[in-house]
């Protein structure tokens, strides 16, 4: 991927910053990645140890790791190696503002995941060394240290690229899925989507479902087993993932059948007015100098833990359902904290 700075400027995606310790080791992979992908004749492995400044040994397991651990494809051509045509995708031009924003959302997804990610760390490389921006290369800096600390669930990162693959490709994908209820099934899923949520910190699929015949979206993490079917399907042309998800609080689907009121104190209003907390959100100014939040969602029931994260700056004056959750909350909680609570 190249960054565009301005008309004729091109920045090299491979200048990293010298200062890793622990994180040197993946500052190399990286290194590594992108010289035997930049390269049309290839690397020996002596070669290419000269160019990262290390010895031809750890240069041959600087090829093992990215084939055998992150599944990159590889051409070799008598003792030379690169990157094979298939596993790379074509140069991406973005400029500085575009870049930054594909590195706030890589960020977000940084915070979501808790394993050894080796792609989103080249992923994060690319950008923070196309960008040049001290502060961000310090960043990526102590990521990589701190991943190399991470454990590393191969299992878990095989079933995840399999699943990609399904979505790439536009190819089925036969899975294991266990659902909240911990009940765990076999189905067929192709998958349409990805969808991140930051409030649950996991990815959604949304997949046509073999089981149900419907679009439905299924939690990345629950997937325990996948493998990938050789037939292609087409996503239909009346796909619209913000239209499927425009009922939603969350992610549950439906057209919006819950009509929740909500009103919000003199402490809370600002933050209230200040933020689209849905599509459907309407704000009325009250007396008080607080505001009423209406808005209609597929099911308050996925709403129920942020009302109840705003604590006392909130009642809920619709749903009942809703309203009774709350209550009955926040009324377990004060036994729990009152002067005869047992914590």
């Amino acid at each position: 991927m190249v960054v565009t700075a301005r008309r004729g400027a091109r920045y090299s995606a491979r200048a990293m910053p010298a200062e890793y310790e622990s994180g040197d080791h993946f500052r190399r992979v990286v290194d590594a990645f992108f010289l035997l992908g930049e390269t049309t004749v290839g690397f020996t492995t002596r070669e290419l140890g000269e160019r990262l400044g290390v010895d031809q040994r750890s240069a041959q397991r600087y090829i093992a790791f990215l084939r055998d651990e992150i599944g990159i494809d590889f051409e070799k051509t008598g003792h030379r190696h690169r990157i094979g045509v298939g596993t790379k995708l074509p140069p991406i031009q973005l400029d500085p503002y575009q870049a930054t924003t594909v590195l706030v959302a890589l960020r977000l997804l940084q915070q979501m995941r808790t394993d050894n990610d080796q792609a989103l760390v080249g992923a994060l490389a690319r950008l923070g060394s196309a960008l040049r921006v001290p502060v961000v290369n310090r960043y990526l800096a102590m990521l990589m240290a701190s991943v190399e600390r991470r454990p590393v669930d191969a299992e878990r990162r095989q079933v995840e690229r399999t699943v990609i693959d399904g979505f790439v490709q536009c190819r089925p994908v036969e899975v294991e899925y266990t659902d909240g209820k911990g009940q765990t099934s076999k189905r067929v899923l192709r998958p349409y989507f990805l969808e991140p949520r930051a409030e649950a910190r996991t990815i959604y699929v949304f997949a046509h479902d073999s089981v149900s015949k419907e679009v439905r979206p299924f939690r990345l993490d629950r997937i325990g087993r996948a493998h990938l079917l050789g037939e292609i399907f087409t996503v239909p042309d009346d796909f619209d993932i913000d239209a499927l998800v425009a009922g939603s609080w969350g992610i549950w689907q439906g057209t919006g059948q819950d009509e929740v009121v909500l009103r919000f104190d003199a402490e809370a209003a600002p933050r209230v007015r200040a933020t689209l907390w849905h599509p459907s959100a309407r704000y009325t100014d009250r007396g008080n100098g607080g505001v009423e939040l209406r808005l209609r969602v597929a099911s308050e029931v996925e709403m129920r833990p942020w009302v109840l994260g705003w604590g006392a700056v909130v009642e809920v004056v619709e749903p009942a359902s809703l309203r009774e959750h709350v209550a009955d909350s926040m009324r377990r909680g004060a036994e729990m904290y009152g002067p005869e609570g047992g914590g």
